[in-house]
């Protein structure tokens, strides 16, 4: 299949983004004054190179990090608090990773980032049992989960909505503040970088996004499959690039029944 090339500007499927994006910080506002966690615990030197750690009331049954979106240069991570809510009420720790954002740094930048920050979530959970941990991501954190995904860490993948073929963003305004490079595009494109073993992966995507970031998952989901690897992809009936999180993280959501088997499910995709 052909990756569309177009404006990547997931503002137009809704009718006011910012209403969404403030509903989206008040509603992690009270995830923050509601449960426990620990605030900005540091992975590296800059002040963006920390992850916020919220701990589940019930019996611990595993870790679920999550890297927010923003096209690698928008948002905070404590704009995605909101999606934690039913994880924790099942027994789950979230952790919600910050990186810094472009122009600052650079995509290369960004993805060592968040290689690090995995190797520090894995030496704080060390004591913590053979419990599994899962990576999810949304959007720009999609790739950026997709790209990880062969960390020791992780026990499954789910990226939501991302983006898995970087050369498409080029002539888009996404790429003002990235000025992405060959390179770059070239070894940070996971749809480029096909493992020769794949850890649980599920891609999941609005049936109300854009057309270019539905095909970016399709296309990636095409290309794992083509080498024979084991990989779901997910369509999720009427949700745009925003409110697919709520589709996948609610207590009735798309995750739920991945974390009630482990993370394995065999293929069924629904696009």
């Amino acid at each position: 299949m052909k990756l569309l090339v177009g404006s990547y500007d997931n503002a137009t499927t809704v009718e006011d983004e910012n209403a969404i994006l403030l509903s989206f910080q008040s509603r992690s506002q009270r995830v923050y004054q509601q449960q426990r966690h620990e605030l900005n615990i540091a992975y590296g030197n800059s002040p963006r190179e920390v992850f916020d750690w919220f701990y589940s009331a019930k019996k611990y049954q595993g870790t679920i990090i999550f890297i927010h979106g923003g096209y690698w240069q928008f948002c905070d991570k404590q704009d995605f608090a909101f999606i934690a809510s039913a994880p924790l009420a099942a027994g789950f720790d979230v952790v919600l990773v910050e990186y810094t954002l472009a122009p600052e740094a650079n995509l290369a930048d960004i993805c060592r980032q968040i290689g690090v920050a995995l190797d520090a979530i894995e030496r704080r959970l060390e004591t913590n049992g053979d419990k599994p941990v899962y990576l999810a991501g949304h959007s720009a954190g999609g790739h950026l989960a997709a790209l990880w995904q062969q960390h020791p860490l992780v026990r499954a993948v789910f990226p939501i909505s991302g983006i898995f073929e970087l050369q498409p963003l080029l002539g888009s305004y996404v790429n003002q503040q990235l000025k992405l490079t060959p390179q770059q595009i070239a070894a940070l494109s996971p749809a480029r970088n096909i493992p020769l073993s794949l850890k649980p992966m599920v891609l999941f995507y609005g049936a109300a996004e854009l057309p270019e970031l539905m095909n970016q998952s399709l296309y990636y989901y095409s290309t794992l499959r083509a080498q024979g690897l084991p990989v779901s992809c997910d369509a999720l009936p009427g949700a745009n690039h925003y409110s697919v999180l709520d589709a996948v993280f609610a207590a009735d959501g798309a995750l739920h029944r991945y974390l009630l088997t482990d993370g394995e499910r065999p293929d069924a995709h629904s696009h």
